[in-house]
């Protein structure tokens, strides 16, 4: 359902309407060889043949990259590299910040639905609900492992620095209506990042998630 309605939602719009939206995406590239498997048909006598061989050298190099372009500008790029340990002790300080600027209003929240949920059970058996600041309730978790990117990293390395930026430089340069394509990657669809969107008044296009065709 949702495929269909982003055909709906979009099947009106005119190549001036497409020309507002900010083009995103990641890849992994590798230098000296190329990505994936090869498939070869040969012979028993051709096993060294060059044409069946596929070449690798040592210590290749293999990133990720992240670009962005609109219809008449190309945006800022950023290649990916490990997150040192200097990043991971300075990334804690900085969600510890985050989640306790985010505590009171949670655990409001949750005091009244919790109490709005428990009306009339009063007198039911079970243990009494208790405030637990977790990722369920909207504390910032970092959950990637081995340096790799989730919503904080994509938040401070390309989505506040890089993203927002180019999409408010659109802005004063004549597109009003600027919005922003980004894939369902965990890192893209958190919902940390929505507040800071909301912020900046850029619109995000709703995506689906396999193709049309």
């Amino acid at each position: 359902m949702k495929r269909y309605a982003f055909a709906l939602r979009y099947q009106h719009w005119t190549l001036e309407d497409w020309k507002s939206v900010i083009w995103t995406d990641e890849t992994s590239d590798v230098l000296g060889h190329r990505r994936g498997s090869y498939r070869v048909w040969r012979r028993l006598d051709e096993r060294c043949t060059k044409s069946c061989v596929r070449e690798r050298w040592k210590r290749y190099s293999k990133f990720m990259f992240w670009g962005c372009f609109t219809y008449d500008f190309k945006g800022p790029s950023h290649i990916w590299k490990t997150e040192t340990s200097a990043e991971k002790k300075a990334a804690i300080k900085d969600t510890e910040l985050m989640n306790l600027a985010a505590e009171k209003e949670a655990k409001e929240a949750w005091e009244l639905n919790t109490a709005m949920t428990r009306v009339g059970l009063r007198n039911r058996p079970g243990r009494k609900p208790t405030w637990k600041f977790n990722e369920q309730n909207g504390a910032f978790v970092r959950d990637a492992k081995g340096g790799g990117i989730d919503w904080y990293r994509y938040l401070t390395h390309i989505l506040l620095p890089k993203l927002l930026s180019f999409a408010t430089a659109l802005k004063y340069a004549g597109l009003p209506n600027v919005i922003v394509m980004e894939d369902k990657a965990p890192a893209h669809a958190s919902e940390h990042q929505r507040a800071y969107f909301d912020v900046a008044d850029v619109q995000r296009l709703i995506w689906p998630g396999n193709s049309l065709i």
